[in-house]
Formats: structure tokens, sequence, C-alpha cells
């Protein structure tokens, strides 16, 4: 009866006069933040994207809890470690009813809450939907390799989110978008056929999905094998995402009160780095985790500009919540980010990602990866996508200001406070394998099977 009379009370005060902003959550699926200009990328990449933080905050250090989709997202959604909230890429795993989302929390708050999602990945059956009022997974678009692979476009997210927004939701309102854009294959549409350059490299079409040592079977396009058409797409893809996302932003601003705005991505892609080639999943290596992370205030408040410290994505939730002065759960392991000027900084503490067989921690600026067994090494050759990968060698870096990352070091002997922290935390969150928190209907379960999604990243 007191949570009932709580909530006809909040609902009350929304209808009289509400000074809460609305909120709009945007994660981009496979976007390195490095290759948006505003993180040292090519010039003009993102500027949209970029333009968020313009008046507000960009992060030069935020972290995946891990680098894939179904993981990453249901952390950032819940703000729990991956072993805590038990979603992984392996389709026979939900998210449990018992885990308590940003959405739901909002929701109760007295928020109109709507989610608009393209990748098959996020469909409402692996739980994510928990406290969406809306929550929209319509996808109709395959993709060239994968024709049993439906996932939507950035046109068609930015025109189905609008369309709700058209309608008047009563504010405030939580929107979350989820682009599939620039995820491979890269084939942005209007682009005209490409061809290699002359004097660039030249990789092999793997049999696999792994992108180990060549271009994964899904991303091959006819006539193309040089990592510099593959990297032109890729930037391509997210110019067009770009002029979506304005689209989205713009579009927004128009209907009502301007939203606060929150844009990050899932996790990024490897170009080379460790081997493997327009791929993620494999490791927890930097280029797989490291993520954009911007915020644009509602009107009448300004951000801090760059924010030097390392942060993840398990604090996004509490962050939102906060700007929605709602109290986070006591389940939540983030913390609300400092988003102003004058706010008080605030400690360094573990960050943990998970890999489907490697882990790493960060404190402060100081980053540590290892396999979960300890003293594993490198193995000579790949596996399949989805099968279990080559163990990668314990190795350290540093996260310099800038946003540029030191060189990977090689060590036999880790830091022994970053060897604890993770020790301890692997420890407490042991490997839960095909664990599950709830079942996928064999429909969707064997589609997905079909395109390589049978077992974990």
């Amino acid at each position: 009866m007191t949570r009932i009379f709580g909530l006809a009370l909040v609902a009350l005060l929304a209808g009289c006069s509400d000074s809460r902003p609305n909120l709009l959550l945007v994660t981009v699926d496979t976007l390195r933040a490095d290759r948006l200009e505003c993180y040292g990328g090519p010039p003009g990449v993102g500027r949209a994207l970029c333009g968020v933080a313009a008046e507000g905050t960009r992060f030069e250090w935020a972290l995946s809890t891990a680098p894939s989709t179904s993981p990453s997202v249901a952390s950032l959604l819940t703000s729990l470690h991956v072993p805590q909230h038990g979603l992984t890429q392996n389709v026979e795993s939900a998210l449990s009813d018992e885990a308590l989302s940003v959405a739901e929390t909002l929701r109760d708050a007295g928020y109109a809450t709507a989610a608009f999602v393209s990748n098959p990945m996020l469909h409402r059956v692996r739980g994510l939907d928990q406290g969406f009022h809306v929550y929209d997974h319509r996808m109709t678009r395959r993709e060239v390799n994968r024709p049993g692979y439906a996932e939507r476009n950035a046109k068609e997210t930015t025109q189905a989110a609008l369309a709700w927004a058209r309608t008047k939701p009563p504010e405030p309102w939580f929107l979350w978008v989820h682009y599939q854009d620039p995820h491979g294959p890269y084939l942005p549409p209007g682009i005209r056929a490409m061809r290699d350059p002359k004097d660039g490299g030249r990789l092999p079409v793997l049999d696999d999905d792994s992108g180990r040592g060549g271009i994964p079977r899904y991303q091959a396009l006819p006539g193309l094998y040089s990592p510099e058409a593959y990297e032109q797409l890729y930037r391509a893809e997210i110019a067009l995402l770009d002029v979506q996302f304005k689209r989205l932003v713009e579009g927004l601003d128009a209907l009502g009160a301007p939203p606060a705005i929150l844009v990050t991505a899932d996790h990024g892609e490897a170009f080379g780095e460790d081997g493997y080639w327009f791929a993620h999943g494999h490791s927890a290596g930097l280029d797989q985790v490291r993520v954009p992370l911007l915020y644009r205030p509602a009107p009448g408040s300004h951000g801090k500009g760059v924010a030097p410290e390392t942060v993840s994505l398990v604090d996004v939730a509490p962050t939102l919540l906060s700007l929605a002065g709602a109290e986070a759960p006591e389940a939540f392991v983030g913390r609300a980010l400092v988003l102003h000027d004058g706010d008080a900084p605030t400690p360094d503490r573990p960050l943990f990602v998970e890999a489907s067989r490697q882990a790493a921690v960060v404190v402060g600026r100081d980053y540590y990866a290892r396999d979960r067994r300890p003293g594993a090494t490198a193995a000579p050759e790949g596996h399949a996508w989805g099968n279990e990968n080559p163990a990668l060698p314990s190795r350290t870096a540093t996260l310099r200001p800038g946003g540029k990352a030191a060189p990977y070091e090689t060590v036999e002997a880790p830091p022994a406070l970053l060897e604890d922290a993770l020790a301890a935390y692997l420890k407490e969150h042991p490997n839960r394998g095909a664990e599950t928190g709830g079942e996928v209907p064999g429909e969707l379960r064997e589609q997905l099977r079909a395109l390589g999604y049978g077992t974990d990243e």
C-alpha cells in the first residue's frame, strides 16, 4: 500500500508541475571512441555526436563491461557486472526478472519510458525490455552475407523513435535508442562501390567469423581485401549514423523540453589489434572495450568539459537516475558520474571487464588484463568465432591523459594491487558459462544459432 501511495503521489506531482528533465540515452553498436574527431579520430567524423559535449562533458576514458552487445547493454541498464546480471551473448541467456533496470526505476518515479533497438541480440525476449512502456524491436533489413540476420538501419530507427515522440508522451520521459550502425558488414546506404587502394595491404577472407588473421566471413565484401577499404567504409557508416543522430536530437528538441543526453557505445571493434580484423568479442583489449561517453545537459546548466577520470558503463544507470532526482537501487554497483563544474571529484575504484575467456581491471589509469586462468600462455592459432578464444598474454597499459593509451607491456609478475583486485573479483564471480537467467524462444534461438550466436562471443 505504501508503494502504491508513493507512486500515486509521484504521478500527481508530475501532473502538476514537474521540473525533472527528459532523458535521452543513445547507444551506438561497435563504435570505437578513437574513430571520432573529439577522441583524436579523423577530422569531421562524428561531428554531431561530438557536439553533444560542446557545452557538456566528454569522458576521456570510458570502458564497457564486455566486448559483446548483450552483456554490455545489460550492464549499462542494470549497473551490474556481467556475472551479476548473468546475461551473456549466448542465446540461451536472458536477463532475470529479479534484476532492476534504470527503466523500471524511472517508470516507478513517474517517467514515460520507451526504447527503440536495432540489433537482434537486444530482442525483448532477452529480458532487456523490463521497465519500458514501449519496447520497439522491429527489424526488417537483412544482411548481405547473413540473410537470416534481421536488423534496422539508423534512418529507420530514428523515424520510429521520432514517431513515438510525436505522440506527445507525458513529460518527463526517458527514451533509449540503440543504433546498429556501424556494426558490420560495413555497407553504408548510398555509398558507391569501392576499390582497394593500389598501395594497400591485402587480407584473406576467412572460413569463419573470428577475424583472426583475416576478414570475417560475414564482413567480406566483393573485391575488397585491404584494411584501408574496410576502414573507410566503417568511417562512412559513422558519418551516415551521425546524420541520423543529429536528426533525432533536433526532432526531439523541437517537440518539447530538450532532453539531457548521454551517448555511448556497447563495445569497440578490432582493426588489426592482436591480429584480429573487423571483429569483437574475443578479448578484453582496449580496442574492444573503450567506448565514447558524451553528455549534454538539459537547458540551464553546463557540463565540466573534459572529464579525465576513468569510468564504466555501470555508471550510466545511476547517472540517469541522479539527473532525474531518483535514488539508485542498492544493487547498483556503479555511481553517478561527475557531470558539472565544481562537483567534487570521486576517488578511483576498480573497474572490471570480461570477455568470454579473458578479464581485465582498471584502477585510475592503470590497466591489467589476463586469461581467467592464471599463467595461461598465448595460443599460436585462432579458433572459429563463437568457440573458445585463444589465450592472450597477461599485459598492462597506462591510460594517458588526452585519451592515448601506452603500448601494452607483457608481464609475468603483474602489479600486486591490480592482480589482487582482479583475483578477488574472479573469485567472487566465477565463470558461469552456460547458466542463464531465462529461456529464449525456439524460433529466435534457431535464427541466431544459424548466424553463429550459439555460444558466447
